[in-house]
Parts: structure tokens; sequence; C-alpha cells
């Protein structure tokens, strides 16, 4: 953890800092997006919320009145942008009956009301994963309310917004009163369409490109080409989603400034290289969404550590359900693809593999590349995805810099933030990450945040995210349900005791509760399910089916106890 020290006086209290303008980072090595080389010992000079300047301790004057943070030992990079993410979306299982209708199971309007009721966790997330920005490139107009919110809250990243996506073609499962995508089918409604955005203020204008059997492609050309003009001459920026090479190649011969996807359907060529770079696009991974809904589908799961430790364990526990709904409520495709998981999974490895190619291909000649997820589609979760992207530029071949310019300097160009955001350069806002390992040397290291520091504002990595004692529960069902030992037991207590109830010990310590799960997780069926919950202060009460664990299913009262942010007592009541 960081050190906070005064110039005066070493104890004083981080909550003094208000009267002082200026707060210097001493010690930690700077890594910067600017093209310069590391600086071991570095100072970086923070006045109210932007950099005043950066240089090497002891031969930097830092004013006398600086609070002086030592962070010895450390790494400084730029604040993360993600530059592909969906507000309306919650990464769980329910957020798209367009490509899986379970309205039955949970009604679209319940998932849209629990994703404005976490918003804010939502928010506070994307901080904790060290990601201080983000664009929201496309959604209902309550995008702009989100917006507005975002911007009001200290633990939020910044934001831009997109508005609905214009589309030629309808999503009407999708449509409940504020629609995130409108089908437009004259140049009449999209005049309309783009005026009502530029009323918004809107960052971007959103083009969502899809090939369809009922408008031939010249004609749907004919309204994107038009869609573009009018953004243009409103002063407003277009991105568009095109993911396959002739789209994506049109869309950029039409003027479009970003394309938020990767390639995914073939290998690009030397024409869509010389395009890209003629207009200046920028051209944004999303790799990382490519396999997230036939994982989820066939339940073949590749989460990491940090997907457990950062998303919000209610949307990311859902991922599990299709276990558990009965299957007359399931779609047929997905019947099949949970019994034949092989060919499904195959299929969407091959586009992710032509994705990497692709922007190895492309970083290499010298398009501008920005890191995004797509974040909130369905197996793609909020904050926690940034980490999964970032391991798959490493994957595909990028270097440890152009990963960091891509992810930093290039998200701030496709935010048009750029003299503001992504780099550690005097006049620049404040948005920094404090990491505890070196993030040029291993990818993993992006996730060791000790503090992260938004508009001048620091905050420790241990504040950003106050887990309830619900969520904690829910975190461990989680880490249960998808078998990972230790994001399980990395919620309980070192001390932990389980009883069947009332006192009857079953065991204490980590060690034996490692013996006891670790053998439970070899079954591939076993999972949990919550048939009800109640929370009463510090206690969890939940009613739950585990089946797999033996022939038959069974029903258990689990009562968990939780103490300063950890499992220490559990007692069960078999039925």
């Amino acid at each position: 953890m960081i050190k906070i020290l005064s110039c005066a006086i070493l104890s004083l209290s981080f909550s003094l800092s208000y009267g002082q303008n200026y707060k210097a980072l001493v010690g930690a090595t700077l890594i910067n997006s600017n093209g310069d080389k590391p600086v071991a010992e570095a100072v970086v000079l923070i006045k109210d919320n932007k950099i005043e300047k950066t240089g090497r301790q002891g031969k930097m004057k830092i004013p006398a009145n600086a609070e002086i943070i030592d962070v010895k030992g450390k790494y400084i990079i730029p604040g993360l942008i993600d530059s592909h993410v969906h507000f309306f979306q919650s990464g769980g299982l329910y957020t798209r009956p367009d490509a899986i209708d379970l309205r039955a199971v949970v009604p679209y309007e319940e998932e849209l009301s629990n994703i404005k009721k976490r918003l804010s966790r939502t928010f506070a997330s994307y901080l904790r994963a060290g990601v201080t920005s983000v664009a929201d490139v496309g959604g209902p107009m309550l995008n702009f309310d989100i917006r507005a919110e975002a911007a009001a809250t200290a633990l939020a990243p910044r934001v831009i917004v997109a508005g609905p996506l214009i589309s030629t073609v309808a999503n009407p499962k999708l449509d409940a009163g504020d629609p995130p995508i409108v089908k437009v089918a004259t140049t009449e409604e999209v005049d309309q369409l783009v005026q009502k955005l530029a009323d918004q203020k809107a960052d971007l204008i959103k083009i969502w490109f899809i090939v369809s059997p009922q408008l031939n492609f010249a004609d749907n050309l004919k309204l994107i080409q038009h869609t573009i003009n009018q953004s243009h001459a409103k002063g407003i920026r277009v991105a568009v989603h095109a993911t396959q090479l002739a789209t994506a190649k049109e869309s950029v011969k039409a003027g479009a400034d970003i394309l938020v996807h990767s390639v995914d359907d073939k290998e690009v060529d030397d024409e869509f290289i010389q395009l890209l770079k003629q207009h200046g696009t920028i051209y944004t991974s999303s790799i990382s969404v490519l396999d997230g809904y036939v994982r989820t589908f066939t339940q073949q799961f590749d989460f990491i550590p940090v997907d457990f430790a950062i998303a919000d364990p209610l949307f990311m526990g859902s991922l599990f359900d299709l276990k558990q709904i009965p299957a007359e409520q399931l779609p047929a495709n997905t019947k099949t693809m949970m019994a034949n998981p092989e060919q499904p999974l195959t299929n969407a490895l091959q586009r992710v593999e032509i994705a990497m190619k692709n922007l190895k291909k492309l970083q290499d000649a010298g398009v501008i590349i920005a890191t995004g997820t797509d974040a909130g589609n369905i197996g793609t979760l909020h904050a926690s995805s940034m980490h999964q992207e970032l391991a798959i530029m490493q994957k595909a071949g990028l270097s440890p810099n152009q990963i960091l310019i891509n992810s930093t300097l290039n998200g701030a160009k496709l935010m048009g933030k750029e003299k503001e955001l992504g780099s550690v350069t005097s006049g620049k806002l404040a948005d920094l990450v404090i990491l505890n390992a070196n993030p040029l040397e291993d990818i993993k290291n992006y996730s060791a945040i000790d503090a992260v520091m938004k508009d001048g504002k620091i905050f420790q990595v241990i504040n950003i995210l106050t887990p309830t004692p619900e969520e904690i529960v829910q975190r461990q069902l989680v880490a249960y349900n998808a078998h990972d030992l230790e994001s399980f037991l990395s919620v309980y207590s070192p001390d932990i005791k389980l009883y069947n109830f009332p006192q009857e010990l079953i065991l204490e310590g980590m060690d034996p509760m490692r013996d006891r799960y670790s053998t439970r997780f070899e079954s591939k069926n076993l999972h949990a399910e919550v048939l009800s919950r109640s929370v009463m202060g510090d206690y969890v009460i939940d009613h739950e089916r585990v089946t797999g664990m033996r022939a038959e299913k069974v029903e258990a009262t689990i009562i968990y106890h939780v103490s300063e942010g950890l499992i220490d007592k559990v007692w069960f009541i078999i039925r």
C-alpha cells in the first residue's frame, strides 16, 4: 500500500490534504505512453486535478506545501481506457433476449431494472480495474443520463456516449420503451434521429451495419453514407459496427471515424490497411467478446482471477443459470450447444484467431488501434474484461508498449480527448494507476493495482469496491459453480469454521477447507442453485440445491457469517 507523508509532519492523515493544491507521487517507476523510456525514482506532481510536471526524484523541485505520497517500488501508468462498452447491458445471461430469449425466466424489464440499480457498483468496478475512462458506443437515450451520473460520481470513470444505434434492421426484443437500436428506412428518418442525438450533445453517433436480406447492399450503403454525412455536418464523429471485411471497407470509404470491432470473417488485405491509414480511422480490438456468448451457451468458461475479484457477482452468477433452467424453457439451439459444445466453441475460437491475426497485421502496419471489450454483452463482464482483452493482445503478438499505448493514448484519441487524457504529461488530467508490479514484464501485472487516481483524487484499491455480505457470499457461489478453487477460497477467512447446525464442527482452517473442496470440484457437473436468500446484517441465509455431488439432488439451508469482508463461519442444515 502506498505511504502518504507530509513534508512537515509524517503523521498527517490523508483527509487533511484538502488544504493543499499539490500532490507529489514520489519514488515509483513512471511508464508512459508518449514514447518516453520508463523513468525510475520518478516524481509526478499534481496540481488540483491536473498533472503539473514529471521528473526524477532529487532533480525536480517539489512545492513546500505539497502532499508527498510515497510510491517507492511501485509503477505508475496512465489510467486505462476501455474504448467499447455498453452500460445498458449487464454481461449476464438475461441481457440480450435477441440472442437467447429467456424473458419467461427473467423479464427483460427486470434485467434493465437490476442494471440501473447496480450502476454505481458498475462504475466503481471500472476504477477497481484501473480503467479511468470508457466509451459507451451505443445504447438507449438513457445513456445521456448515465453520462451525467458518471460525471457527478467520484468513484466512476469518465464516460463518453453514443445514443441509440442507427440501423437498417430492427431489433424489437430489445425495445422496452427506450430502444438501444433504432431502425431507419429513409433519409428523412436518419435526419430526425441524428438531430435528436445532436440535441443531446452525443459524443459519437453509432451505426449498426448489419447486412439485411430485406434491403440490398447498395440501398443499405446509401443510408449509412447519409448518416455519416449528416453526423459530420453537425460535428459529431461516427463509430460503425462492421465485423466483416466487406462492410468494414465500405464503412471506412463512407467516412467512418471508428470501427468498433475487429474484422473476424477473413484476413484483412492491403486495400483495407491503406484505407484505414488514409482516413485515420481508429480500429477497436473488441476480441474478448467473440467467444463470450458461445462459452456461456456451451458452459465452457475461461474466467481469470480478476473476473471473480472485480466483476459484479450477481450478473456473473447468472451465466451459470443454464444448468438450472428447465429444459422446456431453453431455446432449441441452446440445448444443442450445451449437449455438443465442441463444434460451436471451435467455430468461435476460429473467429478469435482470425481477429488476433488481423490485429497484429494492422498494428504492424501502423493503424491506430484502441483497446475495447464490448463489455456488457453476454459473457463479457464489465471492467474485468479489460484484462481479458489485454491478455488477448499479448497472445496476438503485440509488444508491451503497443498494448499500453492502445489502452491509454489511443483510447483517448478515440474519445476525442487526447489533449486531456491518455498519457502522464504536463497539462493533462490526473488519471493514473499505481501498480505493485511492472506491466511491461507480465500482462497480469496490470491487475496488481495498489491505487487509482482519477481527476487528481487517489483511491486505495481496497476502498473502491466494498462488497456487502451478500455480494461476498454470491462471489463464493460463482467460484463454486466455476469450480475455481483459489477464487472460492479467497473469500473465506484463514480461520474458517464449518458446522453441522447448530455446533457440530466439521472442519476448521484453510488446509482442510482446501482438501474438502478440491475433491468436490473434480466433479464436472457440480452446481449449486440458490432457491431463496435472506440477509440479516452480517448473516446470509441461503436455501440451496446442489447437483452433481451425488446421484441425487441435495437441498440444504446454509448460514454464512461474514466478518471483515470474509466468510468466517458456515452452518449447514441438510434436508
